[in-house]
């Protein structure tokens, strides 16, 4: 807070060149205020953002037991999936006659100072954790220390499912937090052996678990197509003529999106009871917008082919630092965390 103060001394002594004519005592209460209206507003996002989650239950009239009454919770894994390039695609339909097309656009990230490595993406993985350890335990919910998860057996056992390796993607970077092992990608909930392994788990740290698994992606891209028939005729011939428009946006700003758990993507609440909670982001939570340093069009990415059903659009780069990737992907995922404790809360 003082900080906040001493900013906006040097600020006004600058513009007006004379010195600051309020005490401290009067200053305080400003801004008090400024930071309680800043914190409304991030709470108020929050809320927002944990409609954009949803709990998968077993049984059409079951209801959530783990995420409302969490007291003590451990972030048992912690997976971010980083996308380095994305596409969207989409098809549009005339209504009056049926007619179809579809678009395709790619988004590339590219850093000026250097390729992302491995230890980079580690890093804001490791960050997003402590958040959300933190963010817990602001909410009242006692948490476990990772020593415990990482002594356990069922983390030892980790990656002992059918699912065992993923598959080499170039465009998708992962990282663990704390190097933990994968002990649910994302798909169906625990069976059989590994349900009884992840039962005895919390009841050998006493509380939940949340086993989660992220995917941040560095762009929002917007597609639309709009087709046109018409039709004249006259005593002759008749003539027919279909347009197509294709309209594609490219946002430099980072989004986690939602859940498919056919690519494991999906995340998992357990408890001491094999309660079982699916958790899914059904909408792109957004995240920060202002990492880019330039965006563009590079025709020489665009792969034509004439046979092909949607139509690409020209590919967009967007280019900026490691250091401004990582700090704009850190503030990105902590509203994951704020979303999930606000989530919690309205459940209760």
């Amino acid at each position: 807070m003082l900080r906040i103060i001493t900013f906006i001394k040097n600020i006004y002594t600058m513009k007006h060149k004379t010195t600051w004519p309020l005490s401290l005592s009067l200053l305080l209460p400003i801004v008090c205020l400024i930071m309680a209206g800043s914190a409304h507003a991030q709470t108020e996002e929050s809320k927002q953002n944990a409609e954009k989650f949803k709990l998968m239950l077993g049984g059409t009239f079951a209801k959530p037991k783990i995420m409302p009454n969490m007291k003590k919770f451990a972030l048992a894994q912690i997976r971010i999936n980083y996308k380095l390039n994305t596409t969207e695609s989409t098809i549009g339909k005339e209504r009056s006659t049926g007619a179809m097309a579809g678009a395709k656009l790619a988004a590339y990230l590219e850093t000026t100072d250097g390729k992302l490595v491995q230890e980079d993406f580690q890093e804001i993985t490791d960050h997003f954790y402590h958040y959300f350890q933190l963010k817990l335990k602001e909410a009242g919910v006692d948490t476990v220390a990772w020593s415990a998860i990482a002594s356990s057996e069922f983390n030892k056992s980790g990656d002992d499912d059918d699912d065992k390796a993923d598959k080499d993607d170039p465009v998708v970077m992962s990282a663990n937090a704390n190097n933990g092992n994968v002990m649910y990608r994302g798909k169906t909930a625990f069976a059989f052996g590994k349900a009884k392994r992840a039962t005895k788990f919390c009841e050998e740290v006493d509380a939940a678990a949340g086993f989660f698994n992220i995917t941040l992606d560095f762009a929002n891209i917007l597609l639309d197509v709009k087709i046109n028939t018409s039709e004249h005729a006259n005593a002759y011939t008749i003539e027919k003529t279909r347009s197509f428009k294709y309209k594609g946006t490219v946002i430099p700003q980072m989004i986690i999106v939602p859940t498919n758990f056919g690519n494991s993507r999906g995340s998992l609440l357990w408890n001491q009871k094999s309660q079982a909670e699916a958790l899914a982001v059904i909408d792109n939570i957004p995240g920060d917008g202002a990492y880019s340093e330039k965006v563009s069009q590079d025709p020489s990415r665009l792969k034509n082919n004439l046979f092909a059903f949607a139509k690409s659009l020209t590919p967009v780069v967007i280019e900026t630092t490691r250091s401004k990737y990582k700090a704009a992907a850190k503030k990105s995922l902590e509203k994951f965390a704020d979303a999930f404790i606000a989530k919690s809360i309205l459940l209760k």
